[in-house]
């Protein structure tokens, strides 16, 4: 049984979905202003193995949703700047689809397939829904306006019984400033639901007791309304980066009244040189900057999500090693010839390897424990069910290591001709035919107990 560490609780707890047939995943998804950092893309990988997991492991279908922050300010400026000789609106969706677009192909080069997410929302294509909430809201006596814009009050909230601080360890005081919405309020710890309009921005109409209120949606507002429209309140699993905890999922939680995810998922930091990797340090490293981005998936899988993660060069080049090592010990057992390989593992190692390898996935996630477990098999054992058990493992971890393609049957011949020779002990005609082999169809060939079995060499 599958267990998460979920914030919320601050403990480790069964995953126990609300229904049957499905478990459904939040994502906070990117900002489309900008390429995404590396940092970023280990945020999107834990929810890639998470359902990866509840599908392979729990066998349970799974309802993945990550939105698309397509307006805020940031997005607004960059518009400005790329897309100058368009009207407001037309260049924040043109922005917006130009680095969607990127980043779409940019977490497919890490193994983050897009058929997996089952939907995309953008933000502005359900303005009408935050608008709805935002007038529940007022009328639940928890958010007010002022100077045309609106807030919520976390007095108010609090006032109600309600815990404004339960993601994080907040002794919060309403005096205090927790947040970057800096307009007139009652509160300063108040954040905004809804922004008046500015000159020179895109703007929606939001009419309160028939007032209307030109302006545009808070950035915490879209991820409330939205997760709960297409997965239900409540819902299964939240994710996010742990900088996502406090003020962003906090005040999701509380715009959704208290009732929003079950559990909620948090990775930490990546660092490089000792510091978080951010657009503010100046220290950003794209997936572009990578030479072999499955590699960087695995860097990232090599650690716990719950750790801090140090990212260097060093490191991904010994990544990049040990895939190249797992994938030849893949294409020895996916290019075996029919019935070269034995159904069954006889020392009962592929079945030790799957009792480890389920159990460390389903604590919490350990993927490092669930590499080590590769261990049992790798290079030791060449059957049918350890073909299947590899299946899984790629299936897991996503590194593109099983390669299907059937062998030509020239290089079939070959073989046969190789494994005659070594019989016949003629090992100049063996060392010519493993040496052709190579040259002519890129495959080394290695003895093994079953036989010669080959892998890719590049």
């Amino acid at each position: 049984m599958l267990k998460l560490y979920n914030s919320l609780t601050k403990s480790k707890e069964a995953l126990k979905p609300i229904h049957a047939d499905r478990v459904g995943i939040y994502s906070c998804g990117p900002t489309v202003y900008d390429r995404i950092h590396l940092g970023n893309l280990r945020a999107f990988l834990l929810p890639d193995l998470l359902q990866r997991v509840i599908r392979f492991i729990e066998k349970r279908d799974v309802e993945w949703v990550m939105n698309i922050t397509d307006i805020d300010d940031k997005m607004i400026e960059r518009s400005r700047v790329e897309f100058a000789n368009y009207d407001e609106a037309t260049a924040l969706g043109m922005l917006a689809d130009k680095y969607t677009d990127q980043f779409l192909d940019d977490i497919e080069k890490v193994g983050i397939m897009r058929g997996d997410i089952e939907q995309l929302p953008r933000a502005t294509d359900y303005v009408e829904d935050m608008k709805a909430l935002i007038l529940q809201l007022i009328s639940d006596g928890l958010a007010y306006e002022k100077d045309g814009s609106v807030y919520f009050s976390i007095e108010k909230y609090q006032a109600t019984g309600r815990k404004y601080g339960r993601l994080v360890d907040l002794d919060f005081k309403p005096q205090a400033r927790v947040t970057d919405d800096q307009d007139q309020k009652e509160g300063v710890a108040d954040f905004a639901l809804w922004k008046a309009h500015k000159p020179g921005e895109p703007y929606w109409e939001l009419h309160i007791n028939g007032k209307m209120l030109p302006g545009r949606p808070g950035w915490h507002i879209e991820c409330s309304a939205m997760s709960v429209k297409l997965l239900g309140k409540p819902f299964d699993i939240h994710t996010g980066g742990v900088d996502l905890k406090f003020p962003h999922h906090e005040n999701e939680l509380a715009q959704c009244e208290g009732v929003q995810a079950n559990t909620y998922l948090h990775n930490e930091h990546l660092s490089i040189d000792s510091e978080k990797m951010s657009k503010s340090l100046g220290n950003i490293k794209t997936i572009a900057d990578i030479k072999h981005p499955k590699a960087f998936r695995y860097l990232v899988l090599a650690g716990h999500y719950r750790k801090q993660m140090h990212f260097s060069l060093d490191d991904l080049e010994a990544a990049q090693t040990r895939i190249m090592k797992l994938r030849s010990y893949c294409d020895q057992l996916m290019l075996a010839r029919v019935g070269q390989l034995p159904p069954k593992d006889s020392s009962n190692a592929v079945h030790e390897f799957l009792n480890d390898f389920k159990a460390a996935l389903e604590d919490d996630l350990n993927t490092p424990m669930a590499l080590a477990a590769l261990d049992l098999i790798e290079g030791k054992v060449f059957s049918e069910d350890a073909r299947e058990a590899v299946r899984l493992f790629e299936n897991i971890f996503g590194l593109g290591l099983v390669f299907d393609e059937p062998l030509h049957d020239k290089v079939l011949e070959e073989l046969d001709k190789y494994e005659q020779a070594r019989n016949d002990k003629d090992f100049d005609y063996s060392d010519s035919l493993r040496h052709n082999i190579l040259n002519d169809y890129g495959l080394v060939v290695s003895d093994t107990p079953v036989g010669a079995l080959v892998h890719r060499a590049k």
